[in-house]
């Protein structure tokens, strides 16, 4: 995360990015992030060298992204509070650099109240999924446990 301060330092935003980081990302980052990337992108094609220079580190800060999300959906509270802090520079980021203009409705930055409301539905789905998981994991010892005694007592007759 600490890559995603020092573009914010330095005021450009932007990369190439696999279209990967799109698909994976909450749409509420990856929308103002492809924004940023496809900006990048084009100011690189005319010739600045400093956006060009700026696509390794921003594909590392999207990856790290992913996988921040992908922590946090695992229930990770540490990976919640880094993917909530990049997602909020990625935001402040792109409100220094279009405004509020350029995005469309569905897409505007998190609330307050909006991501704290989106994290609570995020962590309830986790659990749910948690518990699922658990159950066909005992489930599977289970069956298991039953497939081993029938196996010891084959071995004992």
């Amino acid at each position: 995360m600490r890559r995603i301060g020092a573009i914010v330092a330095m005021g450009l935003l932007g990369v190439l990015a696999r279209p990967v980081v799109a698909q994976q990302l909450d749409p509420q980052v990856a929308m103002p992030l492809m924004q940023l990337i496809q900006a990048a992108g084009a100011q690189c094609q005319m010739g600045n060298q400093q956006a060009c220079a700026l696509v390794p580190q921003l594909q590392q800060a999207g990856n790290e992204l992913m996988q921040a999300q992908f922590g946090c959906q695992q229930g990770n509270p540490q990976a919640c509070q880094m993917f909530q802090a990049g997602a909020q520079q990625v935001m402040m980021v792109w409100q220094q650099n279009f405004g509020g203009n350029a995005m469309p409705q569905a897409t505007q930055p998190y609330s307050p109240q909006q991501q704290a409301w989106d994290h609570q539905q995020r962590m309830q789905q986790q659990q749910m999924l948690f518990q699922q998981q658990q159950q066909q994991y005992q489930q599977q010892q289970r069956q298991n446990d039953i497939q081993h005694q029938r196996f010891m007592e084959t071995l004992r007759r």
